[in-house]
């Protein structure tokens, strides 16, 4: 087949797995998710802006206390005989009456608001559906929204290698990523901003000065100014200033106003809570905290949860596995250093990469300040999973030639595999639990009865997913995974073209 009918397959391979993602995620298992959709809500009754400490609808409050909720939740809803049959929570519940509940708000409307203003008339449309159904439609939106990257980390590649076959093989390596379908599948911002972010990378490293007929700056600009009225994390973006300086005056001009509110109601850039709680802090004080904290836990806790990290309930695989990876991560980091030498997109994207990554430590130093934790959401670096894909093929590439992305996706797609049958689904239907410590239980394959773990899988969400709407998405998921290796491999078998 040509590129282009890969290229399709491959999307298919990605949206599908999304998809089941999607349909098989307990509603509110996505990081920050219900306060996402309380934003979405408040956008769709029209407040254009809602103030930082909005309460929650009441049908979110509720659904926060009478369904099961993920591990890191488990305050709002200690465990009971009933819930306990479904998704088992941590230890008996201390004795004594039960402590108040917390308030609850919309915290997310902190972030930029330019997803919620597009998701606002979607839910308008659903006004009269159920509770799940709204937040499935949304769900299922922004798989849609997130699929979209898999082109473009397919042309960013192309640029960078002038090779189908390895621009290809980028592609498949995102699409059989756990934590990438865990970041998008959910209602947030990071579905749009993990595509606008794929999207300024591949304009602002290309070596062309035009793009359809127009500068190259100029598109650029745009989506970066897109980007910034999505996630505060594209000031990271602002880097690209060394040689694209129009465009950041296009995307500061577009996006701005945001930034100049949060500065004048919150004494803040960013408006992010950790900045809020630290805005009287003196310069000194971050740096002493910076010079303190343990780098190599904080960088640690990144990788881990940029790998693979389920969800809300925290779940996560075995030690070693990330350890594999961490040993693949420095051998593509080392061969990238060769590749940078005389490759102006590589550097461009290294640059782009740095940078954002000087912003994950930069969060490290603020949480750790704040709150004591050395650590930052790995996931976050699903913005620039395409220049993180890219630059790790050029370096593998160094050793592995072709089969540099057959290694990755190989990889990805056997940890996906594994943690969805033996962590998530047994998780999410309560074969295996969190013990006291925080770890979780070991499976016991004679525990698995599927038809009990596609009939919970389905419960609590409405009449859009159904036990044999399941079953057909997770053998769709089988084939789209078994697929999208099969095809790097093939890839690394053709001519050039």
């Amino acid at each position: 087949m040509s590129a282009r009918r890969w290229l399709f397959v491959v999307w298919a391979c990605a949206l599908t797995r999304l998809l089941f993602y999607a349909a098989m995620l307990p509603i509110w298992e996505g990081y920050d998710e219900w306060s996402h959709f309380s934003v979405i809500r408040a956008v769709a009754s029209e407040q254009l802006l809602p103030p930082r400490d909005a309460p929650v609808p009441d049908d979110v409050a509720a659904s926060l206390r009478s369904m099961p909720v993920p591990w890191e939740l488990r305050y709002l809803d200690p465990p009971s005989e009933t819930h306990d049959d479904f998704w088992r929570h941590d230890a008996s519940p201390a004795p004594g009456p039960p402590p108040p509940a917390p308030k609850l708000t919309a915290y997310e409307s902190l972030q930029a608001p330019l997803y919620y203003w597009l998701m606002a008339p979607l839910l308008r449309l659903l006004g009269g559906c159920s509770l799940a159904t709204q937040v499935l439609a949304l769900r299922f939106a922004a798989v849609l929204i997130a699929s979209f990257t898999i082109p473009l980390v397919f042309s960013l590649a192309l640029g960078a290698f002038a090779d189908r076959r390895l621009a290809l093989g980028c592609a498949a390596i995102v699409t059989v990523m756990p934590g990438f379908a865990f970041d998008v599948a959910r209602v947030s911002n990071d579905c749009l901003a993990v595509l606008l972010f794929t999207a300024f990378l591949m304009l602002a490293a290309g070596r062309t000065g035009t793009v359809r007929g127009l500068p190259a700056w100029l598109p650029a600009g745009i989506v970066l100014g897109l980007g910034l009225l999505t996630k505060a994390y594209f000031l990271t973006a602002l880097v690209a200033a060394l040689w694209m300086p129009r465009a950041i005056l296009v995307g500061l001009g577009i996006s701005g106003w945001w930034y100049v509110r949060n500065l004048l109601t919150t004494g803040t850039l960013t408006g992010l809570s950790e900045s809020v709680m630290l805005r009287h802090s003196g310069p000194f004080t971050l740096l002493y905290n910076a010079f303190t904290l343990p780098l190599r836990t904080a960088i640690d806790s990144i990788l881990l949860s940029h790998f693979y990290f389920g969800g809300w309930s925290s779940l996560t695989v075995r030690s070693w596995m990330y350890h594999v990876f961490y040993v693949v991560t420095f051998a593509a980091a080392l061969g990238c250093l060769f590749a940078l030498r005389k490759n102006t997109e590589l550097l461009r994207l290294a640059l782009l990469y740095a940078a954002f990554w000087l912003g994950q430590l930069y969060n490290v130093v603020l949480i750790f300040s704040s709150k004591g934790v050395p650590t930052s959401m790995g996931w976050y670096l699903y913005a620039v999973i395409g220049a993180e894909v890219v630059l790790a093929v050029a370096g593998l590439r160094r050793f592995l030639g072709l089969w540099a992305p057959t290694l990755g996706a190989s990889l990805f797609a056997a940890l996906d595999l594994y943690a969805t049958h033996f962590v998530a689904i047994p998780y999410y239907t309560g074969l295996i639990r969190h013990q006291p410590s925080g770890a979780l239980e070991s499976l016991h394959i004679s525990a698995i009865r599927p038809a009990m773990m596609f009939t919970r899988l389905a419960a609590f969400k409405g009449p859009l997913v159904t036990p044999p709407l399941l079953v057909a998405l997770w053998i769709l998921y089988l084939a789209a995974t078994v697929t999208t290796v099969a095809a790097c491999v093939r890839f690394a078998n053709q001519p050039k073209a």
